[in-house]
C-alpha cells in the first residue's frame, strides 16, 4: 500500500481491511518522557569536577607497635583464691553407698556419693573407655572392684570405708 497521508482512505477489497495508512514523517515535537533525566534531578558543585585519576590518595598512618608493660612480681596484681570445700551438710547413708557399690560399682557412684569425685571419674572412665578398648575386661575388672568395695562400706564398722571424704562416719 503506498503512502496516504495526504489522500483520504479509500477502502479497497484487494488490501487488508482497515489497515491504518503509513506515516511516514516525525511528530513535530518528542512524547513526554515516563520519567525525568537524572540531571534534571540531581545538583552537581559548582566548579569543575576531579576525574578518579586527580584524586589523592589519604596518606596512611604509619604503624606504631605496642608492647606489653613488663610484669614483675611487684607490679602484677595479687588475686587470692580461697577455696574452701565444705562438708557435707547430712551424714551419708552406709546402706545407700554399699548397694551404690554392689550394683552399680563399675561406674564408680558409689565412690562419688560418698564425696571421693575423682576416684569415681576414673572408674567411670576407665569402665566406659577402657571397656571399648579391652572389649569389657576393664569394665569387668571395674565391677568387680566396685562389688568389693560395696560389700566392704556395708560390713565394716571401722577404718576408711565407715567414713566418708570429709571424715564424718556413715550413718545406719
Amino acid at each position: 500500500m503506498t503512502d496516504t497521508i495526504d489522500r483520504p482512505l479509500v477502502l479497497d477489497l484487494d488490501d487488508d481491511f482497515g489497515e491504518r495508512p503509513v506515516v511516514t514523517h516525525r511528530p513535530v515535537r518528542a512524547p513526554h518522557a515516563p520519567y525525568q533525566p537524572l540531571s534534571a534531578t540531581v545538583r552537581y558543585p559548582p566548579g569543575p569536577v576531579p576525574d578518579v585519576e586527580d584524586a589523592v590518595p589519604e596518606p596512611t598512618p604509619a604503624r606504631t607497635t605496642w608492647s606489653l608493660p613488663r610484669l614483675t612480681p611487684r607490679s602484677m596484681p595479687r588475686v587470692r583464691l580461697h577455696l574452701e570445700l565444705r562438708p557435707s551438710m547430712w551424714p551419708r547413708s552406709r546402706v545407700a553407698a554399699g548397694l551404690l557399690g554392689i550394683f552399680l560399682g563399675a561406674f564408680g557412684l558409689h565412690r562419688m556419693y560418698l564425696g571421693y569425685w575423682r576416684r569415681g571419674a576414673t572408674m567411670l572412665a576407665i569402665t566406659v573407655v577402657g571397656g571399648f578398648f579391652t572389649l569389657g575386661l576393664a569394665a569387668l575388672a571395674m565391677g568387680l572392684w566396685g562389688f568389693t568395695e560395696g560389700l566392704l562400706v556395708l560390713s565394716v564398722r571401722r577404718g576408711r570405708y565407715a567414713r566418708d571424704a570429709y571424715g564424718k562416719p556413715l550413718r545406719g
